[in-house]
């Protein structure tokens, strides 16, 4: 199944998740990915079409963070691999983008393997420079210092857009701690960015 079937309008019925104001996810928003993801589990395309136009922007924004520039063969296959592997996630009242973040992450390494594979370190071709490329590497790279937990915290919160609660969630542990993680984790960031400038 290719996952440009899943392109197109929305359909009439189904909403995306709505948040309450407080950054958080309103009960009935979640129960709605829930129901969606149960559709999709079925088969039903119309269901993964609704939750691939709802979490496109923040799978692209996490492959284009982790490869260094937008790749649409990459975001492709984080859906492939997530129609694929529906029948093996169980929802365990974590959110569904924390699951789609974890083949994300996967797909971008497979994708950077890949490509150091595939193209000759000597014959580079010649590319447009995107903006701000020198600086997204640069804190990618500070990112990656970081301890396991607290880089999670940042791409979860800052690059899927999770609130506190649903890494919490996640994370099986509480907002408080995620709290506390984020708060060291941008205190380490800004110290690696000063030490590289």
């Amino acid at each position: 199944m290719e996952v440009s079937a899943f392109r197109g309008s929305t359909p009439a019925n189904i909403s995306p998740p709505s948040h309450d104001g407080k950054g958080g996810y309103e009960p009935d928003g979640r129960e709605q990915e829930r129901a969606l993801v149960r559709r999709a589990q079925d088969g039903d395309r119309d269901a993964f079409g609704e939750l691939y136009r709802t979490h496109l922007p923040a799978v692209s924004r996490l492959v284009r963070f982790r490869v260094g520039a937008q790749d649409e063969d990459a975001v492709s296959e984080v859906f492939l691999r997530a129609w694929r592997g529906l029948g093996s996630y169980r929802d365990t009242g974590v959110p569904f983008s924390a699951w789609l973040y974890g083949i994300a992450r996967h797909v971008a390494i497979d994708s950077l393997r890949k490509r150091g594979r595939d193209e000759p370190r000597e014959d580079l071709p010649d590319r447009g420079i995107e903006p701000m490329t020198a600086e997204i590497l640069t804190l990618r790279g500070a990112i990656e210092h970081l301890p396991t937990e607290q880089r999670q915290v940042i791409e979860l919160k800052y690059l899927v857009g999770m609130t506190n609660e649903e890494v919490a969630a996640a994370m099986g542990t509480t907002p408080g701690a995620i709290n506390a993680k984020q708060w060291r984790a941008l205190k380490a960031l800004a110290d690696v960015l000063e030490e590289r400038t």
